[in-house]
């Protein structure tokens, strides 16, 4: 007799798993707006008539676009690290061997008849 054929799912995310999904998106929205809040921050100063306000504000745009590009992949790795540890178990469950009638079909999928498979 042939092996069923068996499904491969996952568990829901327990709590801590649902904690750091939510911290990985949560921190990947904070890093883009900082990034964007940055650059939008920074525009006016560095067209100031004053060349010591210009140039100060595009020191300051550039470290802190710089610290931006050092810790949104750092943020991302762990965060994300954890993320895929606390997924859901694997479960292996066996599927119904019975074939697909007509009533379990897809409605987008039309009958075959007899004539169409030759």
């Amino acid at each position: 007799m042939a092996e069923p054929t068996m499904l491969e799912v996952r568990e829901a995310r327990g709590p801590f798993g649902r904690i750091f999904k939510s911290l990985f998106w949560t921190f990947q929205v904070l890093a883009m707006v900082a990034m964007l809040g940055t650059c939008a921050f920074i525009a006016p100063f560095v067209n100031a008539e004053d060349p010591s306000v210009a140039m100060g504000a595009g020191m300051l745009g550039a470290m802190a676009i710089g610290s931006l590009w050092v810790l949104w992949p750092l943020g991302s790795l762990v965060l994300g690290l954890l993320m895929l540890f606390s997924r859901g178990r694997k479960r292996l469950i066996p599927l119904a061997a019975a074939a697909p009638t007509a009533a379990s079909r897809p409605a987008s999928v039309p009958p075959t008849s007899a004539a169409q498979r030759r």
